[in-house]
């Protein structure tokens, strides 16, 4: 993990040697949890912390991300992904056998983001490297809060989470707009990631309706200098190859349960609102997604995730 963490920060550093474009410096943080529908199981939480800035259009990485054009608004970002899952039934020792394994991963990450106004396309792709198994401090950090949270009980069987492995994932998504009309907002995409701990591809809608600059012209933090406000939906289907998560890592084959037999087809549902003003940016809405396994159940999640200008 020391390594992991290493390389991803040399290839910061070498990225801070200049400043390739004028974008703004945006600030991200999105979390994901299911204690809002007091639940802990499945995908029980997530964080995600994104910095973009224009000296990391530097980075060596961006030379195997998605090219763009001279004329496309480009933003370039760092992040760190935090998800840690969890069985439904988390108060035994004991293996819960067709039930979900405990895991935990973080990746480190190099991202590529453009918009094209003109074709109405916006193109994301990244790279990232980590690492999931006990090493990545799961159940440290899970039972620590919930010692903490009166709602919350600590999980009793984390020894037999996925074991530790390392992670390398490539993602590419392309954004098309179909529908653009006053206070309404349609557009289509398709994407997928190649590695560990995903690969899986993914196809769906985007809608919102409300007030809000064009979703082709940049990130919405940057872009309009007064207020937005809009209700949005999405729905995607998932044509999913392999989940670390499940069924544990490429190299070390040592976990003590996982499960194998996953459905590769899933289906995934989010809605909710984003109030926008000067160069703070809130959203926050519902995430829910069908079984990934023959006995798991639908699983459904709170989605924040704000953004600031600097």
């Amino acid at each position: 993990m020391k390594a992991v963490i290493l390389i991803f920060f040399l290839i910061f550093s070498f990225g801070a040697e200049a400043q390739y474009n004028s974008a703004p410096t945006i600030f991200e943080f999105m979390h994901d949890n299911d204690i809002v529908f007091r639940r802990d199981r499945y995908y029980t939480s997530g964080i995600v912390l994104k910095l973009y800035a224009p000296f990391i259009a530097k980075s060596p990485i961006n030379k195997i991300l998605l090219p763009s054009l001279e004329s496309e608004i480009v933003y370039y970002s760092f992040g760190i992904t935090h998800h840690m899952y969890t069985p439904e039934a988390t108060l035994s020792p004991e293996i819960q056998y067709n039930d979900r394994p405990y895991a935990n991963y973080v990746l480190l990450g190099n991202f590529k983001m453009a918009f094209n106004t003109e074709m109405r396309i916006k193109k994301t792709s990244g790279i990232e490297l980590g690492w999931i198994g006990p090493a990545t401090g799961g159940e440290i950090l899970q039972n620590t809060l919930h010692e903490n949270i009166s709602i919350a009980i600590p999980s009793e069987g984390w020894h037999n989470q996925i074991e530790n492995d390392i992670c390398l994932q490539y993602s590419a998504f392309i954004e098309k707009g179909l529908l653009n009309i006053d206070w309404i907002e349609l557009n289509g995409f398709v994407g997928g990631t190649l590695g560990v701990p995903h690969t899986q591809a993914n196809i769906g809608t985007y809608l919102r309706i409300g007030y809000f600059s064009d979703y082709f012209k940049g990130m919405a933090v940057d872009v309009m200098a007064n207020w937005q406000a809009w209700l949005y939906c999405s729905g995607s289907l998932y044509l999913v190859n392999y989940n670390a998560s499940l069924q544990g890592g490429t190299y070390n084959q040592t976990s003590v349960y996982t499960i194998n037999n996953i459905n590769n087809w899933l289906m995934h549902a989010k809605f909710g609102g984003v109030v926008q003003f000067n160069k703070l940016s809130v959203e926050y809405g519902m995430e829910v997604s069908s079984p990934e396994y023959q006995s798991a159940f639908w699983h459904r999640w709170g989605h924040l995730d704000v953004r600031y200008a600097f």
